[in-house]
């Protein structure tokens, strides 16, 4: 499993600030780095408002890191992955595997 981590990725938290409007402004944190393996998942096509909209997913594997953060963005290269969920596949402690899906810039 190790071998397989060979993909730096960069971990982004968001955190929460009141706005002037009642409401809040999201920012993306800088949390750490980590190794991991991607690998392409589905292709997925949707309309929206008319237009064809591609969105790639993709499974990350990491090492296991309890409290990983459930909202979270991962920087791959210049590539953003939104974290959609997080599992355990084994229940060994041993490593998590991430859906994720690319956003597009």
């Amino acid at each position: 499993m190790i071998g397989d981590l060979r993909t730096r990725l960069g971990v982004y938290i968001p955190q929460l600030s009141p706005d002037d409007f009642g409401g809040h402004v999201t920012t993306w944190v800088w949390h750490g780095k980590v190794w991991g393996h991607i690998a392409p998942r589905a292709l997925t096509e949707l309309r929206e408002n008319g237009r064809l909209k591609v969105v790639q997913s993709y499974r990350v594997t990491v090492r296991f890191k309890s409290g990983f953060p459930e909202r979270a963005r991962l920087l791959w290269g210049s590539r953003i992955l939104r974290v959609i969920s997080s599992s355990d596949p084994d229940n060994r402690r041993e490593r998590l595997h991430l859906i994720c899906e690319e956003e597009q810039q």
